[in-house]
């Protein structure tokens, strides 16, 4: 158990993303172009509203997605596996897009060689499907953890997940919903905490995205906060790690993946998204804490004090997590 833990207490640079629906003419995207803007001079509003961009509508277990953005199947270190892009659950928020990708091409220029295994997003129009109880309205993503073999070389990931013991050791196959286990023996590899950790830092510290949960076994979360401790992270970051790496309490652990979700965008807010489990203190403070923690711009002096507290023990903090599906 990592000290943190249970305590009271980008730019898109070359980033692809596509929105699925058919192309159109010239004619009619200029008469598209002239037709929103009639109707945003006409204060049109609500779920309805003709908006372009993608809205997470709802909430995570009983929700939609709107004109929904497509992940790529394969992008600069990561990978969509076989069996999950059968699903065609590759679909989200920009900001979940987006936040994954940039991800993904972090921790391959800090730790080249990995690869990101994706798991399911959400369908096209969002709603339950037969594998999640949440998934539902572009918010979530699962992440298959990073494995290194015996000698610290990362190992590509296979047709099926592997869930991981408390100190990082492989036990077995987790498969994909409606397929049997690997034939193959379950490879001596162990959870690579430190990519797995890079990325997750990728994802906390992404300015366009923020992230709610990271729904991840109680031991592997420990070692991502060791990781972080060993890297040399900014206290406060680690801090606000240690209460996001979170164990659900009524589904499986997450042995073999972590579960992101990610707030809603403010202006998904006006449109039904809405967000179940706390708001949390810091949200987004940590970006303008004084240094060593954050940005040099002499705010949240006082926010990197509290966390600092939280740190050491000092602040009898409890969030009082709901129960909480993964």
């Amino acid at each position: 158990m990592h000290p943190l833990q249970r305590r009271p207490g980008t730019h898109r640079e070359g980033l692809r993303l596509t929105v699925r629906g058919r192309a159109l003419g010239a004619r009619a995207f200029v008469a598209g172009v002239f037709f929103l803007l009639g109707l945003a001079t006409a204060g049109c509003a609500g779920p309805l509203a003709f908006d372009a961009r993608a809205a997470s509508i709802g909430v995570t277990g009983d929700g939609t997605v709107r004109a929904p953005v497509e992940l790529p199947v394969e992008g600069d270190g990561y990978a969509v596996l076989a069996r999950w892009r059968a699903r065609h659950s590759n679909f989200g928020t920009e900001e979940l897009v987006g936040a994954v990708v940039r991800a993904s091409r972090a921790v391959a220029r800090e730790l080249p060689g990995g690869t990101a295994a994706i798991g399911d997003l959400s369908r096209r129009a969002g709603g339950a499907s037969v594998e999640h109880k949440s998934h539902q309205s572009g918010r979530d993503v699962d992440v298959f953890f990073y494995a290194i073999d015996a000698q610290g070389r990362p190992v590509a990931p296979g047709e099926a997940m592997i869930r991981y013991g408390v100190e990082g050791q492989a036990l077995r196959w987790s498969p994909a919903r409606g397929f049997a286990p690997p034939a193959a023996p379950v490879p001596a590899v162990r959870f690579d905490a430190a990519r797995t950790w890079a990325f997750v830092r990728a994802l906390l510290t992404d300015e366009d995205a923020e992230v709610q949960w990271i729904f991840i076994q109680h031991d592997l979360g420990a070692l991502l906060l060791r990781a972080a401790t060993l890297a040399g992270d900014d206290p406060a970051l680690v801090a606000r790690a240690a209460f996001i790496l979170h164990e659900p309490t009524d589904s499986e652990p997450h042995d073999d993946h972590m579960h992101v979700r990610l707030y809603c965008d403010p202006a998904d807010r006006r449109l039904g998204c809405a967000d179940r489990g706390p708001v949390r203190w810091w949200k987004k403070e940590w970006k303008y804490m004084a240094p060593p923690y954050g940005r040099a711009d002499g705010r949240g002096a006082e926010a990197a004090r509290a966390a600092a507290a939280v740190r050491d023990g000092e602040l009898p903090l409890s969030l009082g997590a709901p129960s909480l599906r993964g």
